[in-house]
Parts: C-alpha cells; structure tokens; sequence
C-alpha cells in the first residue's frame, strides 16, 4: 500500500509538471548507488564497505539497495527550481530501521564544471547546509524539506531553490551548469557520508515527459519487488 501510495504520489506531482511544461523547463533525475562517485561514498567501498546495517562500517547484516526518483521545474523566468525527490531504503528518522549505517544525514544539489568525477554542494535542502530559507523546515531539527513515510523505509523530499539562494553561490550563477547537464542531487548516510545515491539532473523534452516518468514508476515498482 505504502508503494501504492507514493506511485500515486508521484502522478501527481508529474502531471503538475506537464501541465506547466509550456512554462518552463522539466528535469528528472533517477537516484541510484551506481551512479556515486568519489571518496566516503558508496563507489569507495573499500573504506565503507558493502551496504549494511551497522553500527560500524561493514557490520551487522546487509541491507537492501538505495533507489529513488526526482523531478524538477524550473520557471519560465529561470528564478526558482522546484523539486520533488522520493527515496526508499534510506532512514528519513533514525528510527525506520534497528541500524544507524542507513540513516540519513545531508541531502543536497551539487553542480561544477565538466569532466570533475563530484561537484561542491550549491544548495542544499536537509541537514546542513540547509539553503531554502523561505521553507518552514527552516525552523525543524535537523533543518529539513523532507518527509518520512508513515510505514516503510524513506521519504519524500519537497522545495524551491530561489534565485539568490545557495551555498556560497546562487541558482543565477548555477543555472549555466544546471542546464548543461552538470548538477546532480545527492542523499548521504552515516555509512556513506560522501553519497548514498545520486542522480543527475537530465531535461526532460515536453512530449517525452510522461513516457520517461512512467518508465521510472515500473522500474520502482520492479526494484522494490526485488528488494523484499
């Protein structure tokens, strides 16, 4: 039901988008472990280890893969980036599941320049650096844009990066990034500090947009079966 749930979920929020589509410009981004990269993430395991439960690196018994799906609408005036991310198997609380290795701990967008392996962190949307400062999880703690599922492992995460806002930076001067391909959005545990998963911010063509989602729906679905 909880999966039921969330795919309904996430219709929604895709045909909200496509209603829009002629307003603005759609991205997606699929959040997968083997996309990661870099050091303290789930690529380097030989200082991680595999997937467990924990505590500690590599301890207890193994736990499932990571996965999730993310869209993103960015006006017409290129002024604000609105998202939506859902996440399964990883702990939105610190008490979905017996062990901390899973827990989450940061969730953010990166963006760079070509051919870096990792980008530097632009805004981020929980934990810290917590960057969209017209959210009311800007007064939770952990700051937070996120929302565990009432059953089941992960969340759904939901917020607007506004034109001056970032880390460092602003969605002005990232928006050059953005729109060639170079940002990603990256949730970190406690075992893989430097990212759990990761997906890359890819625009979506109007007439595609539901046929892509769709497609990201069924493999979800399909990965979850394996997972239990």
């Amino acid at each position: 039901m909880t999966l039921l749930r969330t795919i309904g979920l996430l219709c929604l929020s895709l045909l909200l988008f496509v209603g829009r589509a002629d307003a603005g410009l759609i991205f997606h981004a699929d959040l997968l472990t083997g996309t990661e990269a870099g050091a303290n993430s789930f690529a380097d395991q030989v200082n991680r280890g595999a997937p467990t439960t924990g505590p500690g690196l590599g301890l207890g018994p193994s736990r499932p893969l990571s996965f999730g799906t993310a869209n993103f609408f960015l006006n017409d005036a290129g002024t604000a980036l609105t998202f939506t991310a859902t996440v399964f198997n990883i702990d939105f609380t610190g008490s979905q599941t017996p062990g901390p290795n899973d827990d989450l701990v940061a969730a953010h967008i990166h963006a760079g320049v070509p051919a870096a392996p990792t980008f530097s962190v632009v805004w981020g949307f929980f934990g810290n650096p917590f960057n969209d400062l017209n959210s009311p999880g800007a007064a939770l703690s952990p700051q937070s844009d996120c929302t565990a599922f009432a059953t089941g492992v992960g969340g759904t995460c939901t917020g607007t990066w506004d034109l001056t806002e970032g880390n460092s930076t602003t969605l002005a001067a990232q928006l050059p990034n953005i729109l060639a391909g170079r940002s990603y959005i990256n949730f970190h545990t406690t075992q893989y500090n430097g990212g759990e998963i990761r997906g890359f911010l890819v625009q979506v063509p109007e007439p595609a947009t539901l046929i892509l989602v769709g497609l990201g729906l069924l493999g979800i679905a399909g990965m979850r079966r394996r997972t239990v």
